[in-house]
């Protein structure tokens, strides 16, 4: 499966992409990713909610692609939840790294 987390918003309003396959994550890590696909509150939750007085707030779009069956999710950052904040720390530590 592929990932794919873009950030966009903050103060700057900078795109920044990064994508990475599920098999290159941590075992721990992976596990998460799968359960958050697999919840079915997923959809009930709030997305691009606006906090008040969060005019600067990031928002992040993650994209699972495995084979033909895809899913977008889209959140702000006061709503992303824990596995999913996991792994954005994940994949910005390894972007750090790279540079």
């Amino acid at each position: 499966m592929r990932i794919r987390v873009e950030r966009s918003g903050g103060l700057a309003g900078i795109l920044i992409s990064n994508e990475i396959d599920a098999k290159d994550l941590p075992y721990p890590l992976a596990r998460k990713i799968r359960k958050v696909l697999e919840n079915a509150k997923l959809s009930a939750l709030p997305l691009k909610a606006t906090s008040k007085g969060a005019a600067d707030h990031y928002l992040y779009k993650f994209s699972f692609q495995d084979g033909i069956d895809n899913k977008v999710i889209e959140y702000n950052q006061f709503n992303v939840p824990d596995d999913l904040k996991s792994l954005i720390n994940y994949i910005e530590k390894i972007q750090r790294k790279s540079k």
